[in-house]
């Protein structure tokens, strides 16, 4: 081998060396979930606070063997209920919470899970809630199918930070990542069933910001990260 062979081969060994450091060094390898306290969803989330309370008439809605495995392979913890308030107005509330948030276990947005069920998605757009606990960014869009339409509001929160759509989700996945970090996740959806967007988003967030006071401080960072509260 002449000198020159002998340089080429050398740089490409040690570009191969120094790809596989780097490469080891980028993927994330400690849990965040595993670096906090446990927690309940059935716990922290009141089933009953001011005007609202836990509507025991709406039966649960119930999901294929398949459906519930995917889920299971992505999610540790799971909660759906609908409130209603004393005005009769019924507010659906799911959380979901995923304690590995790699690559292919990210938080499922709602706008994928809803077109994946035969509803049409739009008025899909970002929006800033004003809370007693401060400025909280979420997603607003309505779902339909058939008769049906449901304007819905969401948040996905990476680690200790709020995302609303794939980019703001995958550039905090991102962070974290560098960090050698992999973060934990939680889905946060309201939605209501009603042709009136605004007045359906008006009782949201009445209905968000009732929540978030009833929650406990110290259990709120399980479902808005760190905020200045």
């Amino acid at each position: 081998m002449n000198n020159k062979n002998f340089i080429v081969s050398l740089a490409m060994g040690a570009l191969m060396i120094l790809s596989s450091i780097l490469t080891v060094l980028m993927t994330p390898s400690v849990l965040n979930a595993g670096q906090r306290e446990k927690f309940d969803l059935e716990t922290i989330i009141p089933k009953e606070f001011n005007n609202w309370t836990v509507d025991l008439s709406v039966a649960s809605l119930l999901v294929s063997p398949e459906v519930e495995g995917v889920i299971g392979k992505i999610y540790d913890q799971t909660l759906s209920r609908t409130y209603i308030n004393k005005q009769g107005v019924r507010v659906m509330l799911s959380i979901a919470y995923g304690g590995d948030q790699s690559t292919d276990l990210h938080i499922h947005r709602p706008e994928v899970c809803y077109a994946s069920g035969g509803f049409n998605i739009s008025k899909k757009n970002k929006a800033y809630l004003e809370t007693a606990i401060g400025q909280i960014p979420v997603m607003r869009m309505v779902a339909k199918l058939g008769i049906r339409n449901e304007p819905i509001t969401y948040w996905v929160r990476v680690g200790d930070s709020l995302t609303r759509g794939w980019f703001e989700q995958k550039l905090a996945s991102i962070r974290y990542g560098l960090s050698g970090q992999v973060p934990d996740g939680l889905l946060f959806r309201v939605s209501t069933i009603s042709n009136d967007e605004e007045q359906s988003y008006f009782s949201q967030k009445e209905f968000l910001t009732d929540l978030l006071q009833a929650v406990q401080s110290k259990d709120r960072h399980w479902l808005v990260g760190q905020m200045n509260q």
